[in-house]
């Protein structure tokens, strides 16, 4: 489904990825993992089209999408801090990019809002605005949002970081129930245990490669790589 060929990107002297190479299938469910500086959000946000690599291919089904707008709307991407439009209500949120980027009619849109609100269990907040929803409850007004668009994989940039573990347990489980409906996803996380349950594969990231991709048990169980044996001792750490 997306095949990524030597990328590279640096900003500056700072060398962020330096030569990945990533094959996802259809119905993937893909846990990124590494350090902080690692390349994971530069990785991500290259996918979605939001950064532009230096130099490499990134195909969707077999073809170049990034500059010929063939990518639109069949990458999604939910941020860490949300990006709701503040001024717009839950609804509104969702709506508002259906009439105006796929020209759809008011009440068709009005429908899928409706739809996907009860589907992240946001029914009952559908005329309020963002600033009156909790972070978990902001959280899955934007995967509804990413889902509105119909895209083909949905690309989740560390959806939990800024969310207690009540609420971090809301999104990861939209996102598992999303993951049995078999929607392809890439999740950049630091939450090892919420992601053990029902990642696919387990891609990490050290100083802007790839040095392991595998199954959950190959990654976590019995790592043989140095950098992933010092990088899961850390989030354990943390952890306690």
């Amino acid at each position: 489904m997306i095949d990524i060929k030597d990328l590279k990107k640096s900003f500056g002297s700072n060398h962020v990825l330096n030569g990945v190479n990533l094959s996802v299938n259809r119905g993937d469910i893909v846990a990124i993992i590494g350090s902080s500086g690692s390349g994971k959000s530069t990785l991500v946000r290259c996918i979605a089209g939001l950064e532009k690599p230096d130099t490499g291919q990134i195909l969707l089904n077999g073809e170049e999408y990034l500059d010929d707008g063939k990518g639109v709307g069949k990458i999604g991407m939910v941020f860490q801090n949300f990006n709701l439009f503040p001024h717009y209500t839950a609804r509104e949120n969702i709506t508002k990019p259906l009439t105006i980027v796929k020209k759809m009619e008011a009440s068709a849109a009005d429908e899928i809002a409706e739809k996907l609100l009860r589907k992240v269990k946001l029914e009952n907040a559908a005329n309020q605005y963002p600033a009156t929803l909790s972070g978990g409850q902001k959280q899955r007004l934007a995967i509804a949002r990413s889902l509105a668009m119909e895209p083909e994989i949905i690309v989740f940039d560390e959806p939990t970081s800024s969310l207690d573990p009540s609420l971090a347990h809301e999104v990861f489980q939209t996102i598992k129930e999303l993951a049995a409906e078999g929607q392809t996803m890439l999740i950049v996380t630091h939450q090892i245990n919420a992601i053990k349950n029902f990642a696919t594969r387990v891609v990490f990231l050290n100083d802007g490669i790839i040095e392991v991709d595998g199954t959950c048990g190959e990654v976590f169980e019995n790592p043989t790589n140095e950098n992933l044996k010092d990088f899961l001792q850390m989030v354990e750490f943390d952890d306690l």
